[in-house]
Order: structure tokens, then sequence, then C-alpha cells
């Protein structure tokens, strides 16, 4: 019982450490093991605990709870994320600090694919697409398209309107829901399932990927309202796709269990894209990229986890054309938020710029603890 109390004490400190003081950490923990074990380790003994105490808790707590995890989405006025479990009508709220709760219950159907628009989250259930105030939580639409299976759901914002866009996968079709005006449009058919989609709106377009072998993606053209085949890609079974600050687009495959990534042009000859940014997965699904903090944002539905990859926009080879050019230079989009990071450390005060628990000081004084894969 003593042990199991010390140890509790020791994860709730961990959770609030100030780490602008690096020696409260060692100080603090050598006096909590010596304790523990009556004074029999060594300082050097205890700095590696430390660290592997560090690296194993947020990977115990990233895997709890998950049921099917099937879409993801990063709310910026929390700084947290909604997964949907789509096994037992749950929406989760992935949290910083390593905590998942239930945001949402007894959605009967899925959910599936989530979307925020302002401070609304909507959820495709079945035939239905309903929304919840993301700081309340409470349900305020209930709207059955009569779809067979509502799967991707993306937005417009266009002047006064607010447009979801979503796919049936089973019926293979494409609807425009007016959220202000509660108006359906049925935009298009596909000749194959269609999954995963999401806006871009620097052509104005929409892409969505697709099921089966040798799955297609497509563009849907919110100029002319015109659907045609930007690549028959030799990737199977496409589920989630988002976009980088480069203009690339992010896929997932289940044939591959990996995240391929796309120039914006799709060409023909880069049939299964141009790199994989991330493999060994377990069916991802509805991936979601947060372009603020460089992660990539993956749920495996095959083994019910969901993991947290950092990984930088790629400019090499994208189109000219594209607005943000120097989308590569910095470890987060400093013309999307005032606050911007300077530098990131590890546990011992070294810089890093990748994969694994990092502590970012941003310009105004202010620091992040985080925890990211690669």
């Amino acid at each position: 019982m003593g042990f199991v109390l010390k140890f509790m004490m020791m994860d709730l400190w961990l959770k609030n450490i100030n780490y602008e003081n690096i020696n409260s950490v060692f100080t603090f923990s050598t006096f909590f093991f010596n304790s523990m074990f009556g004074g029999r380790i060594s300082n050097i003994y205890i700095m590696n605990l430390i660290i592997n105490l560090l690296s194993i808790i947020p990977l115990l707590c990233f895997s709890q709870n998950f049921n099917g995890p099937e879409s993801i989405e990063y709310n910026s006025l929390s700084d947290s994320y909604f997964i949907s479990n789509s096994n037992n009508g749950q929406i989760l709220e992935f949290i910083d600090d390593n905590d998942n709760s239930v945001f949402a219950n007894n959605l009967i159907n899925g959910p599936h694919g989530l979307e925020i628009v302002e401070n609304t989250l909507y959820a495709c259930s079945g035939s239905r697409i309903k929304g919840f105030n993301i700081e309340t939580g409470e349900q305020i639409l209930n709207f059955n398209i009569g779809a067979n299976f509502l799967n991707g759901i993306t937005h417009k914002i266009d002047g006064s309107n607010s447009l979801l866009f979503i796919t049936d996968f089973s019926a293979r079709k494409l609807y425009e829901f007016n959220i202000n005006t509660e108006e359906i449009t049925e935009l298009c058919s596909f000749d194959k399932s269609p999954n995963g989609i999401i806006y871009e709106s620097n052509m104005n377009r929409i892409i969505i990927v697709s099921w089966g072998n040798n799955a297609k993606i497509y563009e849907f053209s919110l100029n002319d309202y015109s659907l045609s085949t930007l690549l028959t890609t030799s990737l199977g079974y496409l589920d989630g796709i988002s976009i980088d600050q480069c203009g690339n687009f992010i896929v997932s495959s289940w044939s591959t269990n990996s995240i391929h990534t796309f120039r914006n042009n799709f060409p023909v000859n880069q049939t299964n894209g141009f790199n994989i940014i991330a493999s060994n997965l377990n069916n991802p699904a509805d991936i979601f990229y947060n372009q603020l903090s460089n992660t990539l944002a993956i749920p495996n539905s095959g083994n019910n986890t969901v993991d947290f990859f950092y990984y930088e926009g790629d400019l090499a080879g994208t189109d000219t054309n594209w607005p943000n050019l120097d989308c590569y230079s910095s470890d987060i989009d400093q013309l999307n938020k005032e606050n911007y990071i300077v530098k990131s450390i590890n546990i011992l005060g070294q810089k890093i710029k990748n994969k694994g628990f990092r502590i970012d000081i941003f310009n105004d004084g202010s620091i992040k603890k985080q925890y990211l894969f690669k």
C-alpha cells in the first residue's frame, strides 16, 4: 500500500512539474526514491528512472478507453482532441494532461466522421448528423439526412452560410448540408465507396479518398460542381485524408497500414504517393493533422489505440502556386497563432526537434509539456 501511495504521489507531481527548474525535479526524485528504497539508489540510476517514467506514463494513457477509434478532430479552444469510438456510441475528449473522458454518449450508430465548425462538433451517426456544443457537450442537432452510412465529413464557410460536405459510404454519394437552413443537397455519385474527405480552400475543391483495391482519389470542384478522378492509386482501402501547411495531402491506407503523402497536383506517376511518413499501424482510420503543433493524430481502429506523430510539412516538389512556400521553416505556423515556439527541450534541457517527451517554450515565456511519437 505504501508503494502504491508513493507512486500516486509521484504521478501527481510529474503532471505538475515546473520544468523551468530542472534541479527541483532531481532533488525531489532523490528524496522520493531514497525514501522508498532506503537510500540504496545512486543519483545516476534515479535520473534514468525519471526519464523512463516520463516516457511510460503517456504511452499507458494513450491506449485507455478506445473502442474502435474512427475519427479525430482537434479543438483549439481547449487544446484537446475529440475521438469517435465507433464500437460503443461514444465521443471521447483527450486532453494534454492525459485525461481521456467521455464527451458524448449513446449515439447508437457509430459515430464515425467528426468535424468542428465554430463552437459545434458535428458527428456522422448512421443516417444522421448530430451536433454538440464543444464547451458544454449539449446536443443541439439531430438531423436525419436519409443516407445509408454517413462516414467522412468536412466543411466550408461560404459567406453567411456554413456548409458541411458528407460522404455516404454505402450509397456512394456526396451530400451538402447547409447548417444555417438545414437544407440537404445530393451533389454526386461515385463508382467506388467514398470515405475520407477534406475541403481545400486554395483551389475551392473537395478531395475524397475511396475504399477497395486500387483506390481512387477524387476531386469535387465547388467552382462548377463537377466530379473528376485525380488519381487511381496502387493502394487499397483508403480511409482518412488531411492536409499539411505546404499543401500536401496526407492519406491513411489499410492495405499498407501506413500514412502516405501526395502532392497537391497528384502526379500520375506517384500512384502510392511520394513518401510514407508513418508505418506499422493497424487499420489507420480518419486522421487529423494539427498544423499549429505539427502533430499527426492517427486512430488505429484495428487495435484500439491512437498514435500522435511529429511531422513537418514537406515543401520539396510543392506546386509553386501554393500560398505558403515557407511552410517547412518553422516548428509552428506563426501566421495562424499569436504565440509561437522559440525552443523545444527535453527533461535535461537539451534542444530537440522530433519525437518523445518535449517541453515547448513560447515567445511569451509560457511552456507546454507534450509527448510526440514518430
